[in-house]
C-alpha cells in the first residue's frame, strides 16, 4: 500500500488505511458538496482540495512551510468562487483556479499511488 497515510474531511479524520475505506472515502467526497480536504504523506508532501458544488481547485505542498502550487484551470474564466474551510471561514478564490472535480478526484488517487508526487495530470502554477 502506499505511504499516504492521512486524510481529512473538513478537520476530521478519515481511515484510508485500505482500498475499501479508500474506495468510501472517495465516496464520501464525491457527495459532499462543499469541503476542505487534506491528503498528507508523513513529514512529505500534501495536497489540499476545496470544493464548492461544481467549482473545486487543489494545492499540492512539497512539505511543511512550502509556499507551493496550485492548480490552473480556464485562466480566461472570470470571477471569484467561495470556499468554506475547516474552521468556518469563507475564503474566495479565482475561478481560473478551478477545475473539474473529477480531475481533482483523479489527482487524489495519483498523488496517492505516486506516494505523494505531484500529481502530473494537472497543470500547475507556483503559489
Amino acid at each position: 500500500m502506499p505511504h499516504v497515510i492521512q486524510m481529512t474531511l473538513d478537520d476530521r479524520l478519515l481511515d484510508i488505511s485500505a482500498p475499501g475505506p479508500w474506495a468510501r472515502a472517495l465516496d464520501l467526497i464525491q457527495s459532499t458538496s462543499r469541503f476542505e480536504l487534506w491528503v498528507s504523506v508523513p513529514d512529505g508532501p500534501s495536497m489540499c482540495m476545496l470544493r464548492n458544488g461544481e467549482s473545486a481547485w487543489l494545492m499540492y505542498l512539497r512539505g511543511p512551510g512550502d509556499s507551493g502550487f496550485r492548480s490552473v484551470g480556464d485562466t480566461h474564466r472570470p470571477g471569484v468562487e467561495a470556499f468554506t474551510l475547516d474552521n468556518g471561514q469563507v475564503d474566495e478564490y479565482p475561478r481560473a483556479w478551478c477545475i473539474d472535480v473529477a480531475q481533482c478526484l483523479q489527482a487524489l488517487v495519483d498523488f496517492r499511488d505516486r506516494d505523494g508526487a505531484r500529481p502530473e495530470s494537472i497543470t500547475w502554477c507556483d503559489s
